[in-house]
């Protein structure tokens, strides 16, 4: 009989961990929100020890909660947000920087500069960020002299605080995200390393996405758990919901919303303003991996915006957004750009922006507005990869029943919503199920809940649609 797996589910304004029992139901679960800091325009911080300290607390609690103890626990799979970098010493383990976060733009003048030689690059990348590290920053300058730089992604850093320093590795999910990943060998790229001043020894070894990369430290929970998985959380939730065959997609609508479209076996160039990435690598029993490639096309800012509309003080509760989107009159319209435009524009300076406001317009009319503009921004990605049928939701935002009626009628997809929202925990440990260091059966996946038809017909989806180009046109990328 198989024991209970955990996984750790580390996002961008929140980490949880929840434990499956080998049935796939859920044992136990705990949550606690991350700091995230502003200190400049365009520029998002977070603290590498704040992750960790949660991330403690909340496998802690989840093990109370599910009422089992450490010394049950048949493996951990770490699943995290992409992109995001942080830099330590080896010798303390101690950052040496703030995180800076995936959505941060510091790095916008460098980027430009690329893009004019010819180069797809954009902000959201690692690639820059790690530049700009190792050539601003004091403390990682400090530490490449001394001979001491680690930087990863936070699988990276969460794994190697959960192994006691032992394993420095991460998977093709995340390095993909990097910009410094060779899909061809599998490995990191020569070139892009020497363009972005990257050194080797500053960067973890690609592993399997299922490879079992040591245990954890006994001193964390009083016993030694196999650290069987790790994974980016858009390529986690694809797994969770077992996109296996070339045309099946997901789009998991959290703090940014992403929309993968499983491509196959070999990476092929994607659609202008997209990207193709690995989804995962699988170590098999016999020491043979296969590897999972898909498009992935970004609408930057989804929950944020939600977020943002709670900070400012515009919506109380996010379990009130439905309500009010039915209230609120059709007629202003939000371009939710608010850390610049993704796929397929790429228009990093693109700000987000309200039109057709009038004195009428009140809380209901920007809740419609910002619910109805991630609907259509997540309806360009579809376009932009082709997506057709059936399309996967996952992600915080899929409670969200108008979204998702808006989503199936300006796509022409039918939905179908994860019955468990949160699948890109699910997915860390369906992965680490399937490592061949851990004895055990696979984790089954759970039924997607009722399927969304379109309710709009072809003429009147194509009129909004058009609409919705016209206006991104005038307001958003000009002339």
């Amino acid at each position: 009989m198989s024991g209970p797996i955990l996984s750790l589910d580390l996002g961008t304004t929140g980490v949880r961990a929840v434990i499956f029992a080998a049935d796939g139901s859920v044992l136990g679960h705990a949550y606690q929100r991350l700091a995230l800091a502003f200190p400049a325009a365009d520029r998002v911080e977070q603290d590498a020890i704040d992750f960790r300290d949660r991330s403690l607390d909340v496998m802690q609690a989840a093990l109370t909660d599910a009422g089992c103890g450490a010394a049950d626990l048949r493996a951990i799979g770490v699943v995290t947000q992409r992109s995001s970098v942080v830099a330590w010493d080896s010798g303390t383990g101690q950052p040496l920087a703030p995180v800076i976060g995936w959505q941060d733009r510091r790095t916008l003048a460098r980027v430009e500069e690329l893009r004019a030689m010819g180069l797809p690059v954009n902000t959201l990348a690692s690639c820059t960020k790690f530049e700009w590290l190792t050539r601003e920053h004091a403390g990682v300058r400090s530490a490449i002299a001394r001979g001491r730089l680690r930087l990863g992604t936070p699988d990276v850093w969460l794994t190697h605080w959960l192994t006691g320093g032992d394993a420095f590795v991460t998977d093709p999910s995340s390095a993909g995200a990097t910009g410094l990943f060779d899909a061809g060998s599998g490995g990191w790229f020569d070139a892009a390393m020497e363009l972005f001043g990257q050194e080797r020894a500053w960067h973890p070894q690609v592993v399997a996405s299922n490879e079992t990369v040591g245990l954890t430290d006994r001193s964390l929970f009083g016993a030694q758990i196999p650290v069987a998985a790790r994974a980016g959380d858009q390529q986690a939730a694809c797994f969770a919901q077992g996109l296996n065959t070339v045309g099946d997609a997901k789009i998991t609508l959290g703090t940014s919303a992403m929309l993968d479209r499983s491509t196959g076996s070999t990476a092929t160039e994607a659609p202008p303003g997209a990207y193709d990435l690995p989804l995962w690598r699988l170590l098999a029993a016999d020491g043979s991996v296969d590897d999972a490639f898909c498009h992935e096309g970004t609408v930057i800012t989804a929950g944020a915006a939600v977020e943002w509309l709670q900070r400012i003080g515009v919506l109380a509760d996010a379990g009130d957004m439905d309500a009010m989107a039915t209230a609120g009159q059709p007629g202003v319209v939000f371009v939710p750009a608010l850390a610049g435009l993704g796929t397929p524009h790429m228009a990093d300076q693109v700000r987000g922006s309200f039109s057709g406001l009038g004195l009428e317009s009140g809380r209901n009319e920007l809740v419609r507005a910002v619910l109805d503009g991630i609907a259509q921004r997540c309806a360009d990605l579809a376009e932009t990869l082709d997506v057709t049928g059936n399309l996967h939701v996952d992600g915080g935002l899929a409670r969200s029943t108008w979204l998702l009626q808006r989503l199936a009628d300006l796509t022409g997809c039918v939905v179908l919503p994860a019955r468990e929202v949160e699948s890109t925990a699910r997915g860390g440990a369906a992965l680490a199920a399937t490592s061949p260091g851990v004895a055990g059966d696979p984790l089954p996946a759970p039924e997607p809940a009722a399927e969304i038809e379109p309710a709009l017909d072809d003429a009147a989806r194509a009129d909004a649609r058009s609409a919705w180009r016209d206006h991104l046109q005038r307001w958003a990328l000009g002339p």
